[in-house]
């Protein structure tokens, strides 16, 4: 459910909110909310390069599915952390799991 926040915004960032609302033809309350996203996005970017988060913990922060978390950070041209034993073990269940469905 959304919830309505009451803020007092400095003179800078209104026109950046009024500049978005023109240049995308969007009231304002939308370019707030698309501005907002980004720069939960950007947040979220920065804590996973810095190593602070997991990448669920981004995609949480973000506000967006995990799958479209690893879209962002590719953009972004942040590498993942999965070391070559992680990936190792993840196969080797995968080989397990597929083992088991033909037996």
């Amino acid at each position: 459910m959304d919830k309505v926040k009451s803020l007092r915004l400095p003179a800078d960032l209104l026109g950046s909110i009024r500049y978005l609302a023109r240049k995308e033809r969007l009231d304002e309350s939308t370019a707030i909310r698309k501005l907002i996203g980004l720069g939960a996005e950007e947040y979220a970017v920065r804590l996973y390069r810095e190593g602070g988060v997991t990448l669920r913990e981004a995609a949480q922060v973000a506000g967006v599915t995990v799958r479209a978390m690893i879209e962002i950070l590719l953009v972004d041209g942040v590498k993942g952390k999965v070391t070559l034993e992680q990936s190792w073990k993840s196969l080797g269940y995968l080989m397990k799991a597929q083992g088991s469905r033909t037996e």
